[in-house]
């Protein structure tokens, strides 16, 4: 058949050319696109527009979505006897094209990825804070045992110890009589198991409580 008279090409997916000097091809091939090749045409139709004095201006169509168009195409034909024969084998022609997107592709190719990246956002944010209300419980807990060690520190001690390195209960301690050598005034006046012993009790209440300050600020920082 003379290429230059062929006036219609009629293209279909999945099927072959016919070859009689090469092998045969697939009709419609995808080379990429903006588009991708994931939608393929069922059928393709290219027209004869003219002869440019070199080769046939083929314009090709298909039932695309708005969103798809063609981009560059490529009609390649076997020549009957050699490449250059001006008469091809008849069903040897093929479309090598590309799906460009429209702009109305466009638009919904951005929205879809915006509302994307807007859904991982919101996911990101329950995910922090469903995190700061755990920290926030775990600080209540901290507390709550904080408090509960300092009022079993502010307890009275059950024994004090006096001078001679003895321990005696509390209540004997201050109604013992004094040693022998020693003045009455003396001894009530200093008390020193008794003094010795509130020292001792008020020290780890006020480096508890420092303690617990500190890292509760600490763990509130490090949240923030």
């Amino acid at each position: 058949v003379l290429l230059r008279e062929v006036q219609a090409l009629t293209l279909h997916r999945g099927q072959y050319t016919t070859s009689r000097r090469t092998a045969a091809v697939p009709e419609l091939q995808c080379t990429g696109g903006t588009a991708g090749c994931s939608r393929v045409p069922e059928v393709v139709q290219c027209y004869n527009k003219g002869w440019d004095g070199y080769d046939v201006q083929w314009q090709c169509k298909a039932d695309l979505e708005n969103t798809y168009r063609f981009g560059q195409i490529e009609v390649s034909c076997e020549g009957y006897d050699y490449p250059d024969d001006p008469y091809i084998l008849r069903g040897s022609c093929s479309l090598l094209f590309r799906l460009e997107l429209t702009e109305e592709g466009e638009r919904k190719v951005k929205n879809s990825r915006s509302f994307g990246s807007g859904y991982y956002q919101t996911g990101k944010d329950y995910s922090d804070s469903g995190a700061g209300a755990i920290v926030i419980i775990v600080l209540l807990v901290l507390a709550f045992g904080v408090y509960k060690l300092i009022l079993s520190d502010q307890r009275p001690q059950q024994s004090f110890g006096d001078s001679d390195g003895f321990t005696r209960p509390s209540w004997q301690s201050h109604q013992a009589p004094p040693p022998p050598g020693f003045k009455s005034s003396f001894t009530e006046g200093n008390s020193f198991g008794t003094h010795s012993s509130h020292g001792t009790n008020s020290g780890p209440g006020f480096w508890t409580g420092l303690g617990a300050g500190g890292l509760l600020g600490y763990l509130a920082g490090s949240h923030r």
